[in-house]
């Protein structure tokens, strides 16, 4: 069975979580995936700097953050919600 890693930097991977129904939680975790490596220590985003950096509402952020909970950390500060990746994800496809 050949086996075929895709990054997310890579254009088809958006395509097949698209087909999952998750581009925009893809874009997401690219988007402060991206944010954590520019500045480790940091990389913290708040929600509408999430949703301007992907083009999208932050109605349509706000329920993906919470999908993705398990793989952000979270920060409350001032009355606004941080978030920052926990982890690099990468979309393995096992074809038989």
């Amino acid at each position: 069975m050949p086996l075929e890693e895709v990054s997310p930097r890579d254009r088809r991977f958006e395509e097949y979580v698209r087909v999952l129904a998750a581009s925009v939680n893809t874009r997401i975790l690219q988007f402060l995936v991206e944010a954590r490596k520019k500045d480790p220590a940091e990389g913290w985003r708040f929600l509408s700097e999430i949703a301007g950096g992907i083009a999208e509402s932050p109605g349509a952020v706000s329920p993906a953050i919470q999908k993705l909970l398990p793989l952000l950390e979270e920060r409350r500060e001032k009355g606004r919600r941080y978030f920052r990746a926990r982890a690099r994800v990468r979309l393995s496809l096992d074809y038989f």
